[in-house]
């Protein structure tokens, strides 16, 4: 199979908002591929989704710190929304959900089944809490900053 790529654009990523849910502290982030995120009600409907998603997470048998962060993506098919929790120390767990513009109160899992797939704009906000994580928890093992990696969020990019 040969390869199809497009050529580069950049998206605006922007930070939305922290929620604090359950004890959670979830940092919520857009991206688009329009000039401007139209997909506010699937922006709600994501973050109303939260308290569900996140109790399934609190049955894993791997440890949580209870910091996540949110993606909600306006794509060319759809909008992909990727909720990341930290766990085990350094690693991340990613669920994959998506919508169709049209269908905005409806939320699925990923069509591509147990895949998680990643793109190069939501890598953007993943280099950043990765960074972060580090400076303000993995750097500091017996007095890790939450609060500071909690404030250090990605600066607007487009």
């Amino acid at each position: 199979m040969s390869a199809v790529f497009q050529t580069y654009k950049s998206r605006k990523i922007t930070f939305d908002t922290c929620m604090n849910i359950n004890d959670w502290t979830i940092k919520v982030y857009i991206i688009t591929n329009r000039s401007e995120f139209e997909s506010n009600g699937i922006l709600k409907n994501s973050k109303n989704h939260l308290p569900v998603w996140l109790k399934r997470i609190e049955n894993s048998t791997l440890p949580t710190y209870k910091h996540a962060f949110l993606i909600v993506h306006e794509a060319r098919e759809g909008v992909w929304i990727l909720l990341n929790w930290w766990t085990g120390g350094e690693m991340i767990e990613t669920k994959v959900f998506f919508t169709s513009f049209d269908s905005a109160e409806i939320i699925t899992d990923s069509p591509y089944n147990t895949n998680s797939l990643l793109c190069v704009w939501e890598l953007e906000v993943f280099a950043h809490e990765r960074s972060s994580w580090i400076e303000h928890i993995l750097s500091k093992p017996n007095n890790p900053d939450y609060l500071a990696y909690t404030s250090d969020t990605l600066c607007e990019k487009v």
